[in-house]
């Protein structure tokens, strides 16, 4: 309830109200001081902003921190991330060290070197919380070079100063050898200073460490079998800053196993979901534990982030679930390969799980065998030695090896062979370039039936090449044989070809049919034509659909169509940061306006959302290159 201003603290409101009407600078911000903390009148909290933003717009540095406090929190005025960096960025240059510190704070993301500028200069002023960020800063290197003797030497000072998450980092840099050599005894005490004052990280560590046999041992130990002192819950929520991913996470430990409060699984859950939606890898891994018994594909979603953080516990997770996955032999392939990535993480329940797959050794063997079959003239395994060499699977690509191993199974006659040394040939792939060759021997394995070859036959005589005339008539009949035999591709050519001859109606239905089915290039071309309306209803979201299909399967016109919409937000809601991976993989399919668009696109990011466009890309790639091995 309310207390009743005192006669001292109204006559004081009163002269502060009759000099801040005369404009005396500081008399407004104490009388905003005033009016949010209810001394010598009624509590009004628009007034108080009102009287700050006067003394702050006057250069009264508290106003103007206090201000930019109110902005970044959202409390009485609306967030305003710009706001607030704009009266912090005015404090700042006026000496204030929080001010530099929470501007730095907002830099972090997009700026992190001038973010690091700001730390460093607060820091060297004294800020606990600056010295703690700027230590941090030189153990991972973002923003400023990485530099363990001067990360330990700033994560120290801070922690003289009794700030707990700088005990906390600077205990982690003791336990586990971090810039100084390993010392469990000083870490023990330094997480207790950080957990006398409920640090979530500290708490945590200490009760780690007592059931490893440390802790307990040293000065002040528990009595033989006391419990340690629990807190209620709401206690721990109020430490958790929303910005702190790390906090959240440890909350969700104590939660789950009862550390320093009551065990609670819903509790637990929830930090965990917090902290993995902010990226903390750790909680993502957690999270997923508790998802999996009840909604199977929400945990790998969650399993998956974190093991592409290099979590190698998240690797392990994705290996056990997608390796025994008997109904998708790619997802079982692409488990091992977690397994694989757990295991050179040093995680030992993929190490084990990973030699029980492989203790036979039957990868090693079953490529000996093929190599040996083909070298005594057996044609389906020269076959098969030329697809190794081609995929770069058990062995180093390499595609003039390829295409020998093809040439000698084509010679016997193996149709599938034939086909792909054709293919081959036409494109000048590890052998020389001819089309008469490559007609040569996709004739002979089109006349055996195979439906890819009759399909590259058939595109062959649409399009012609030295000593191949085009053949209108011969195309057609060779693409209508494969499409016949269920080779979705070729009924997609057919399309093209009848768009070719003024048969645009037979073209959409032949593209429908194929893209529904999943051709890349029929996906693009429908959506070509559903963008523009050409003979079909114009539908933007439909097109982007199409153009998303062809994109994820390499095409890359679509794909620099895809980062338009997306830089664009037509059709779908604008992300810059999406747009930029697909204009980065396009650009790397040789694709000339993708191009000049990725550049343009960098141009107007930040460093941080370039990178990550980047990554995503890279991520992208990565998959593609292991879908295509599979």
């Amino acid at each position: 309830m309310a207390t009743k201003p005192n006669a001292s603290e109204k006559l004081k409101f009163r002269e502060a109200l009759a000099s801040a009407r005369m404009g005396v600078r500081q008399s407004q911000y104490e009388l905003g001081l005033m009016y949010a903390n209810g001394i010598g009148v009624k509590a009004d909290r628009e007034e108080a902003v009102s009287w700050v933003s006067k003394a702050a717009a006057g250069g009264v540095v508290a106003a103007q921190y206090v201000l930019a406090t109110h902005y970044a929190s959202g409390t009485v005025v609306p967030r305003d991330d710009a706001a607030a960096q704009a009266w912090f960025g005015k404090a700042a240059e006026q000496g204030h060290q929080r001010a530099m510190w929470r501007l730095a704070k907002l830099q972090e993301a997009a700026q992190p070197q001038v973010a690091c500028a700001q730390h460093l200069k607060a820091a060297e002023l004294g800020l606990a919380e600056a010295q703690l960020a700027i230590g941090l800063a030189f153990s991972t290197g973002r923003g400023v070079g990485a530099d363990s003797a001067a990360a330990l030497r700033w994560v120290q000072k801070a922690a003289d100063q009794n700030l707990a998450p700088a005990q906390y980092a600077l205990a982690v840099m003791h336990a586990e050898a971090k810039g100084t050599p390993q010392d469990i005894e000083m870490a023990i005490g330094l997480y207790r200073k950080a957990a006398a004052q409920d640090h979530p990280g500290a708490v945590v560590a200490l009760a780690q460490l007592d059931a490893e046999g440390h802790g307990r041992s040293n000065s002040a130990p528990l009595a033989h079998g006391q419990p340690e002192r629990r807190r209620n819950p709401e206690h721990w929520t109020t430490l958790a800053d929303p910005g702190d991913a790390e906090s959240r996470y440890h909350l969700g430990l104590m939660f789950e196993h009862g550390i320093a409060a009551a065990p609670d699984m819903a509790r637990a859950q929830a930090w965990y979901e917090l902290a993995a939606r902010q990226g903390d890898a750790r909680a993502q891994t957690a999270f997923a534990r508790l998802l999996e018994p009840v909604d199977r594909a929400a945990a790998i979603d969650f399993y998956r982030r974190a093991a592409e953080q290099n979590d190698a516990s998240a690797q392990a997770a994705l290996g056990r679930l997608q390796s025994s996955d008997a109904a998708d032999p790619r997802s079982a392939l692409e488990g091992v390969g977690w397994y694989a990535r757990a295991a050179e993480n040093g995680d030992p329940v993929a190490l084990m799980a990973l030699g029980h797959l492989l203790s036979s050794g039957l990868d090693h063997v079953a490529h000996d065998c093929l190599l040996r079959a083909a070298e005594l003239g057996y044609a389906q395994a020269q076959f098969l030695v030329g697809r190794l060499y081609a995929s770069g699977v058990g062995v180093a690509r390499d595609a003039s090896r390829s295409a020998e191993w093809y040439a000698r199974a084509a010679e016997q006659g193996h149709a599938e062979a034939q086909c792909e040394l054709g293919i081959a040939v036409l494109a000048g792939n590890g052998v020389a370039h001819s089309a008469m060759q490559a007609q040569r021997w996709l004739q002979a394995a089109a006349d055996q039936g195979d439906a890819k070859a009759q399909w590259n036959l058939g595109a062959l005589h649409a399009s012609g090449g030295e000593g191949v005339e085009i053949d209108l008539r011969e195309a057609f009949t060779w693409c209508q044989r494969a499409a016949d035999q269920g080779f979705v591709a070729a009924r997609s050519t057919l399309g093209v070809l009848y768009a070719r001859i003024g048969n645009p109606a037979q073209a959409i239905a032949l593209w429908a049919d194929a893209a529904s089915a999943g051709d890349a290039e029929a996906q693009y071309n429908l959506g070509l034509l559903q963008s523009k309306g050409e003979g079909m209803p114009a539908d933007a979201r439909q097109a982007f659909g199409w153009f998303l299909r062809a994109a994820e399967q390499g095409i890359a016109p679509a794909q620099s169509r895809l980062a338009i919409l997306y830089a664009s937000g037509e059709s779908v809601a604008a992300d810059p940061i999406e747009a930029h991976k697909w204009f980065v993989i396009a650009a790397r399919a040789g694709d000339s306006a993708a191009r000049a668009n990725r550049e343009r696109s960098e141009a107007q990011l930040s460093a941080a959302q370039a990178e990550e466009g980047e990554r995503r890309a890279d991520a992208w790639q990565a998959k593609i290159e292991t879908d295509l091995a599979a």
